[in-house]
């Protein structure tokens, strides 16, 4: 194993928007976007059934009935692709069992309706 710091996943090898200065911001984006093109095949599924419901979002629940499959295969993905900034966190609603849980949206929340 490589000491490395580059090839360690622990050091913001995801993809995201990183860096202080605007041009370091621009790189970012542009490689963020790099990334995005080449997602796998089940993060593709759930991005797009959570485009569907538009603005007001989904749960991972809902996306998960929709396709057909278990919650934890769609759950893990809501985070990745929140951090490859594709899926936005639109608040709290109650899941299946009762309690609150996030509801996410590929369309970016207004300032005063962020989670």
């Amino acid at each position: 194993m490589s000491n490395n710091s580059e090839t360690h996943y622990g050091r913001g090898t995801e993809a995201g928007h990183k860096g202080n200065s605007p041009e370091a911001r621009q790189n970012s984006r542009e490689a963020a976007e790099g990334v995005s093109s080449a997602l796998g095949r089940r993060h593709r599924q759930c991005l797009g059934a959570w485009a569907i419901y538009g603005p007001s979002g989904a749960t991972p629940e809902q996306v998960a009935a929709d396709l057909e499959l278990p919650v934890h295969v769609v759950r893990p993905r809501a985070g990745e692709l929140v951090k490859r900034v594709l899926l936005y966190e639109v608040g709290k609603r109650p899941g299946l069992l009762g309690c609150n849980v996030m509801a996410y949206s590929t369309t970016k929340p207004s300032q005063g309706e962020a989670a």
